[in-house]
């Protein structure tokens, strides 16, 4: 996107991005490329230029940072030009944003096929949706079913599961489908998958292999057509390794594996999410958003992923009453307050969603990793870690970025700008 000279960023007909939004002046900041490093610049804006949540003058960028000029919000990422103008697709429940687009390219390939699939992600991600998505996708005419393995009772997840008949065990007073059956021609999603007991998972096995189940007390075997989906919010690998999941059944199920990032991973989709809702629980009359509100939602750590984001958002619909703007005054505490309402002190500078780990530490991690796997060699391991040289040099040296070069911040490595 830049060849060497500045991009100006501002309201005025010859800046070089337009930001037409209230409180952006005409040319408000430059966002500047020196070799592998983006940084932006403020150029005297009135209302100043922010990046994660605190004034700067010259800054450098980094994947995933917040921006906010005036009104206007925005996440730096990395953008496919062919792929940048293309709105979020809703389906079945499930937004893909551009922060998931592999994801859902991954998601359309498997869906035609008979392949068991397993999501995983961390509760709250919208793993559900993800598998009613693929189900969606698939053109299969049974229906979707949804149990949750934690949930079934170790006693009666067998029967619960492959079914039972009348009389099969005490208080079976009637012949009982299961899950397996009731998904027929359809999609089964297994939530929570290594919460089922070992000894249910070995016929669950031989239920995937044979493509037939014999329900509790009954001799005979039935004929099965159901695609499996499993969710689980570790890697396979990491179940077996606990002895939580069937070494032979994860090797069975594991046709396809599609990973759903948690939120705080992707901001881009943050937003999409988060206007989703907005139109979705207020009946499509969204009040307006504050862009203060929406900066504090971008660095918030959201540790309760989607299902958190949409429980906020109806509370903040609730609470806002008839006021046309949605303010940052009604977030909880949690997402803490702006540089302008914190009190005067030097701890007042740094974001209040401040990432588990400093960004020099994160750095110097991967840069370590990068230098084992190069054999030494900075300059290729500092392109490996998404870094530049001169700041490899000064990670392994110890001295501060903002020592080095000027700037308020130093975080290197971003590839292009969405605002």
């Amino acid at each position: 996107m830049l060849s060497g000279s500045p991009l100006t960023l501002g309201r005025g007909a010859d800046a070089g991005l337009r930001v037409d939004s209230a409180g952006v002046s005409r040319h408000h900041a430059e966002i500047i490329r020196q070799g592998p490093v983006f940084s932006i610049r403020d150029l005297g804006s009135r209302n100043g230029t922010f990046v994660n949540g605190r004034a700067v003058k010259h800054a450098a960028l980094s994947e995933g940072d917040v921006l906010r000029l005036g009104d206007a919000v925005g996440v730096v990422a990395r953008v496919d030009p062919a792929r940048s103008n293309e709105p979020p697709l809703e389906l079945a429940g499930a937004l893909f944003g551009p922060d998931v687009a592999e994801l859902f390219a991954q998601l359309r390939l498997v869906a035609p096929s008979d392949l068991p699939v397993v999501v995983v992600g961390e509760t709250g991600v919208g793993k559900e949706s993800v598998a009613r998505a693929l189900h969606l996708l698939s053109g299969r005419e049974g229906p979707f079913h949804a149990v949750n393995c934690a949930a079934l009772p170790a006693a009666l997840a067998e029967a619960e599961l492959f079914g039972h008949r009348k009389g099969a065990f005490s208080g079976a007073e009637t012949a009982g489908v299961g899950h397996l059956r009731a998904a027929q021609g359809g999609t089964l999603l297994l939530d929570e998958l290594a919460d089922l007991p070992l000894s249910v998972q070995a016929k669950l096995l031989r239920v995937l292999q044979e493509k037939q189940v014999t329900p509790l007390g009954e001799t005979r075997a039935l004929p099965l057509d159901v695609r499996i989906v499993g969710a689980c919010q570790q890697p396979l690998g990491a179940l077996v390794a606990s002895k939580r999941l069937r070494q032979d059944l994860a090797a069975r199920l594991a046709g396809a594996i599609l990973e759903l990032p948690a939120l705080r991973e992707r901001r881009s989709d943050t937003g999409y999410f988060f206007g989703y809702f907005l139109r979705k629980f207020s009946g499509g009359r969204p009040p307006r958003v504050d862009a203060k509100l929406l900066e504090r939602l971008l660095l918030y750590r959201w540790p309760n992923n989607v299902r958190e984001l949409a429980l906020l958002t109806q509370r903040l619909l609730v609470v806002h009453g008839q006021e046309p703007v949605l303010k940052q005054s009604l977030l909880p505490e949690a997402f803490g307050r702006s540089e302008a309402e914190a009190p005067s002190s030097p701890a007042s500078s740094v974001p209040v969603a401040a990432p588990t780990e400093d960004r020099n530490q994160h750095d110097l991690r991967l840069l370590r990793a990068a230098l084992e796997a190069c054999d030494g060699n900075i300059s290729r391991a500092a392109a490996k870690a998404g870094i530049s040289r001169q700041r490899a040099y000064r990670l392994m040296g110890g001295q501060s970025p903002s020592q080095a070069e000027g700037f308020e911040e130093a975080d290197d490595g971003a590839h292009g700008t969405r605002t």
